[in-house]
């Protein structure tokens, strides 16, 4: 399960996650500066006008990654999952919010149930921060194999459905999102897809975060923070 991010705007923030060495990373014209010890490993072009930027850092659990996600407005957000995909932490700069794992979770993200079985489930807290305010989020959903595979960019991907709901504390339901991801067995990732998007005022779109292009190091384009796919004027 990867997160969809649906913000359409953003504030000027800079900040440094917990165990970043060093400045605060930030947009760059060239790209984007990560913290000492970590190094970036993937860059993928989505549609609609997005690409994310994939790193590890020296120090943390083997197989730990974080992401940053840029639109044609810039940075959006940066996020970090667990070796088995558990999410553990965004940071949005539309609203200067945070949300963060509360554990012990009821029954995690599990990147090996889902390849073992074809299927996980999932019930965790997260406890979302705010300038003004902050209280917990209750997050539930499942993740199931479809048994379809895909090549896209060279990348074999296994297609994943996907249904996931966030409720506040006063049962709010704030956000649902149902539709199908994709995972790499090779890269031991997953990467958006076609979703419905439900906000908590109950208005549902569709986004197609498909990715065009997975850009290695060394390839052209690795490291870039600007979309080339579906933002207006850019490449088809």
């Amino acid at each position: 399960m990867r997160l969809h991010m649906t913000a359409t705007a953003l504030g000027a923030l800079l900040f440094a996650l917990p165990g970043f060495a060093g400045s605060a990373p930030k947009s760059e014209p060239e790209g984007f500066a990560l913290p000492a010890g970590c190094e970036a490993f993937l860059t993928v072009q989505n549609k609609s006008c997005s690409v994310m930027l994939m790193w590890q850092c020296e120090g943390a659990a083997e197989g730990k990654s974080w992401a940053a996600n840029f639109s044609d407005y810039g940075l959006e957000s940066i996020s970090a999952y667990s070796p088995e995909y558990q999410w553990l932490d965004t940071v949005y700069t539309w609203d200067q919010s945070r949300e963060q794992f509360t554990p012990p979770a009821a029954d995690p993200i599990d990147m090996a149930e889902l390849m073992k079985t074809g299927r996980d489930q999932y019930d965790f807290i997260m406890h979302r921060s705010l300038p003004d305010h902050s209280y917990d989020i209750h997050v539930t959903g499942s993740d199931h194999l479809t048994g379809e595979v895909e090549t896209i960019d060279g990348q074999r991907l296994e297609k994943v459905a996907i249904q996931m709901t966030i409720t506040a504390e006063d049962g709010t339901v704030e956000y649902q999102s149902a539709g199908t991801q994709y995972f790499s067995h090779e890269l031991k990732q997953f990467f958006l897809g076609i979703e419905d998007v439900t906000d908590a005022e109950g208005r549902t779109e569709q986004y197609d975060d498909t990715p065009v292009d997975f850009i290695l190091p060394g390839e052209p384009g690795f490291g870039a923070t600007s979309p080339l796919y579906g933002c207006g004027g850019g490449a088809a």
